[in-house]
């Protein structure tokens, strides 16, 4: 399913989510690396555990190619 909205994408995966993705994908945007990315969301406590960093990371790869609005 592609999200064309924020609102679609909320309805589906959660408001936790959303921000999750555009934090990642503004990351993304100034040209950081995918280890870069995963460093600062470590650093930034935006995850808890390198666990949880790898299923978000997963989550992320999954979804980012469905997002509209971004």
């Amino acid at each position: 399913m592609e999200y064309k909205t924020k609102e679609q994408f909320i309805q589906h995966k959660g408001i936790r989510k959303l921000g999750l993705v555009e934090y990642i994908k503004g990351l993304e945007s100034k040209g950081l690396s995918q280890t870069e990315v995963q460093a600062e969301l470590l650093k930034n406590n935006v995850v808890k555990s390198p666990r949880m960093l790898d299923l978000d990371w997963r989550f992320y790869e999954d979804v980012k190619n469905r997002i509209g609005w971004i």
